[in-house]
């Protein structure tokens, strides 16, 4: 099938798929299954479900070097965030079963699921809650899980880009104690801002409302991509938007959550300055 060809609906099918195997992976390694409802998504574009699945890429990679299972599979190409189409999401959930296929390789795990009919309704926002589900699962079987330091890195790329369209704004003070769930408020109210922002240029923007409880820092790192996907989005919209470039300092070093919220509320201090 050609690129061009790819609708939503093939997407939640092959996710649906990645969802069935990673629970043949987690009931194998013992792990009981993540029960909290999927945050409600609507207005989805195949950009948002495309950086929900990166973060996918990038926890199964971690999971199959965990397990010994990892093998060179380098992701496929990167497409022009204006150009994202379902055909690129796809390729990123087939490189995501892909690991995860030499992960069960690797357990010895013979058993296979048949991928579900094609429902032609879905769209982009059901691709997106069954990814969300999907990087709930793999947090579940990781052995070293993502942290504050990984959700820190991720915020610190979106505050770069969102220097570049927005005025100078200084560090927000830093407050101790601060726990994930302060961090993902912030981010939630961060993703509104930036949506609000995208919408005024004449693009949409999706609505994501969580009644999750007991949040975690994976649950954090998943929501900053979806914030950082958004950001790079709007820096393209930018007439003449000053570039990042690979040499600039990044997030590095140990974080606490209090890092990740001080962090965060700068990055929604420089969303708010954009007119």
């Amino acid at each position: 099938m050609k690129l061009d060809d790819i609708k939503p609906a093939h997407c939640y099918a092959r996710a649906q798929l990645l969802l069935a195997e990673l629970d043949l992976v987690r009931d194998e390694m013992g792990r009981t299954r993540d029960g909290r409802p999927a945050p409600e998504i609507s207005n989805a574009a195949p950009r948002e479900v495309y950086f929900e699945a990166i973060a996918a890429w990038h926890k199964v990679n971690r999971f199959a070097a965990e397990v010994g299972a990892r093998v060179p599979r380098p992701a496929p190409a990167t497409p022009l965030l204006r150009e994202i189409k379902p055909g690129h999401v796809l390729q990123l959930i087939d490189a995501v079963l892909a690991h995860l296929g030499d992960v069960k390789q690797r357990l010895e795990i013979k058993d296979t699921v048949k991928e579900s009919a094609i429902e032609a309704s879905r769209q982009p926002s059901d691709v997106l809650m069954t990814l969300i589900r999907v990087n709930r699962e793999l947090s579940r079987v990781l052995e070293r899980p993502f942290t504050p330091s990984d959700v820190y890195r991720t915020v610190a790329l979106a505050s770069a880009y969102a220097s570049r369209v927005g005025t100078a704004t200084e560090p927000a003070p830093f407050e101790r104690k601060k726990k994930p769930a302060d961090c993902y408020q912030k981010l939630q109210q961060c993703l509104e801002i930036v949506g609000a922002a995208i919408t005024k240029k004449g693009e949409t923007a999706l609505s994501e409302r969580s009644t999750a409880t007991d949040i975690n820092p994976t649950d954090v790192y998943d929501l900053a991509n979806l914030v950082l996907g958004e950001v790079a989005f709007l820096h393209s919209l930018v007439p003449n938007a000053q570039p990042l470039h690979a040499f600039e300092p990044g997030g590095e070093g140990h974080r606490l959550p209090s890092h990740v919220f001080q962090l965060a509320r700068t990055l929604e201090a420089q969303l708010s300055s954009i007119r």
